[in-house]
């Protein structure tokens, strides 16, 4: 008998036992994506995922940060079983946050195979998949066959402002234990045949725009906060089809004005750039800046003395970073999409990978299976049909 013939035949009953709890598995995925988890406020997503990792036999802490961790390490190996020389653990997240306010309401609602509800994929489905894992993990022949320590993560702040913060938070913490991870693996999100091992960059800003206002009749002539951002957001239009195909901007939100009839005293506008390049990023940066130097100078040239001001804050830098595909985590990702009848496709992304690749240590992020879309949105759904094929591969 063969290697491959061998692990198939050891790994062939597991797999057909969660094939056969695929509905339990997408029932946790809607309970854990019933319960908001802004991005800054996840604990009552994280305190159910604890106590389900805990009921489950595993170990489990709960760090300043607010990530949970659960640890599990090698069994004794059997006789003639090939020992670790690398001490280092595989680590693998997902994310707790989502991108909706408190108050965004979490209705489910199921039309045949597809459930929809935010959040229900971005990234209930990864975090189910971690129920999954922590289970998978306890079994004694899995863990006789481990090389090296799993950590599995749930963290904190992935989404939009919370920058990677708890991603972030673990792998400092690796560096201050002296142990950092020989790789890393995000679950994030549906899907059976993505790597992700390119990270976008992305540098999120705010452009705050400050005048003198007044009467709208009697002050007209008066710098105007509100159109100055209009008038950026124009220029940041036109810098967003010259950014492309290399880089992406994108306004994302704005507000200004008081009330009705008066010139506003404030406004502001934010701004998303994302680029696999540093470099280019950069590049936007200082565009970016000077595209709002102008038209400060340009509303504020009628009134000098009553000019308009600006100031632009940082909401968010995410790293860039990358592995080739020649690289045995890559293919061995590969490797386990073509077992379970799948072509791998590489792919770039912004996830928690960003923070390892960024570090030098090798990571990409995986979909936990099924398919999805509208992710970001109340109308988000997520098809659960084959969906036992990614977690497979997982």
């Amino acid at each position: 008998m063969t290697t491959a013939d061998s692990g198939k035949n050891w790994l062939t009953p597991m797999l057909e036992t969660w094939r056969n709890r695929r509905a339990w598995i997408l029932e946790q995925q809607i309970a854990i994506a019933r319960i908001a988890a802004p991005t800054g406020n996840e604990s009552d997503r994280a305190a159910l995922l604890q106590q389900d990792w805990r009921a489950c036999g595993q170990l489990v802490t709960r760090e300043r940060a607010g990530n949970v961790i659960t640890r599990v390490e090698p069994a004794v190996a059997p006789m003639g079983a090939v020992e670790c020389a690398a001490p280092g653990p595989l680590v693998c997240l997902a994310h707790l946050d989502t991108v909706f306010d408190a108050d965004q309401p979490l209705t489910v609602r199921q039309e045949g195979s597809r459930t929809f509800c935010p959040g229900i994929g971005d990234n209930g489905r990864g975090l189910a998949a971690m129920s999954v894992l922590a289970r998978v993990l306890q079994d004694p022949d899995v863990r006789t066959r481990l090389q090296r320590p799993i950590e599995l993560v749930l963290t904190v702040g992935e989404e939009g402002e919370g920058n990677l913060r708890g991603a972030s938070r673990w792998f400092d913490d690796a560096v201050g234990r002296s142990c950092l991870p020989a790789a890393a693996v995000a679950i994030d999100g549906p899907g059976d045949c993505t790597i992700v091992h390119h990270a976008v960059g992305a540098r999120r800003r705010r452009i705050t725009f400050t005048g003198v206002g007044g009467h709208s009749w009697a002050d007209a002539t008066t710098p105007n906060p509100v159109h100055a951002a209009g008038a950026c957001i124009a220029a940041i239009a036109r810098l967003a089809d010259a950014s492309r195909p290399g880089g992406v901007v994108a306004m994302t939100r704005m507000h200004g004005g008081e009330h009705l009839t008066g010139v506003p005293m404030q406004a502001w506008i934010d701004v998303d750039m994302r680029s696999l390049d540093p470099v280019r990023l950069h590049t936007m940066s200082i565009e970016l800046e000077r595209i709002v130097q102008r038209v400060i100078h340009d509303e504020s040239a009628r009134e000098p003395a009553r000019a308009v001001h600006y100031a632009i804050t940082t909401l968010g830098d995410r790293p860039t970073g990358m592995i080739d595909n020649r690289h045995p985590l890559v293919l061995a990702a590969a490797s386990a999409t073509r077992a379970v009848g799948r072509i791998p496709q590489s792919a770039s992304a912004s996830s928690d990978a960003n923070v390892p690749l960024a570090r030098g240590i090798p990571a990409i992020a995986i979909g936990a299976g099924g398919t999805g879309s509208a992710a970001h949105t109340a109308n988000e759904w997520y098809d659960d049909a084959d969906s036992e094929i990614g977690l497979e591969r997982v």
